[in-house]
């Protein structure tokens, strides 16, 4: 008893203090989004339309086609009328210039020949001469111009020297004539047909 007593007079009083429990240490604290993976993108579709869209685009081709086409048909086929215009005009600044009214007229009434001459079969066209000239001039036309207005000093104007020619309404009315000609009814047997048409 008086050693144990003796002991602790000479043990130091830190060493007889009772000293907590050191702290351990805890682990860094781990990142909450290192677990996560990367987001991926879907991949890029490269599927070929239906095939209802493939006929449909196919078929506007073929539309567009066939307008240019048709267009191209139109224009042409009337690439005479253009002509006949250009003609026309001609005459009209030569009769401005010479004043000769039935030069203007005997030119006039040629260059409407051959344009029916070009759109209409010639056995038509060739012999018609005086009213059976005007006459059909007005039935391709669809109006009385020739017959009854200034288109009728095409009947014998051009062989009377002292004949009355508005010039101006002339030219305005082969004007419309060359622009606006169309096929001449004819009936034939079993059909009708145009005189724009060749016979079978």
């Amino acid at each position: 008893m008086l050693e144990q007593l003796l002991y602790q007079a000479e043990t130091p009083v830190a060493e007889l203090t009772p000293q907590p429990p050191l702290a351990q240490s805890s682990p860094p604290a781990a990142d909450p989004l290192a677990g996560l993976r990367d987001i991926r993108l879907p991949e890029a579709l490269h599927t070929l339309p239906a095939p209802g869209w493939w006929l449909l685009g196919l078929l506007a081709l073929a539309l567009l086609g066939y307008g240019a086409y048709r267009l191209w048909r139109y224009w042409r086929g009337n690439a005479y009328r253009r002509e006949a215009l250009q003609e026309l005009t001609r005459l009209q600044v030569n009769w401005q210039v010479d004043n000769n009214s039935l030069e203007y007229l005997r030119l006039f009434t040629l260059l409407l020949k051959r344009v029916a001459l070009t759109h209409y079969p010639r056995q038509t066209v060739a012999a018609l001469t005086g009213d059976a000239w005007v006459t059909f001039l007005d039935k391709t036309l669809g109006s009385h111009e020739f017959t009854m207005g200034a288109g009728q000093v095409l009947i014998q104007g051009h062989y009377q020297p002292q004949a009355d020619i508005d010039v101006a309404a002339l030219h305005t009315l082969g004007q419309r004539w060359i622009k606006a000609h169309h096929g001449l009814p004819v009936t034939l047997p079993g059909r009708a047909q145009t005189a724009a048409e060749p016979s079978p």
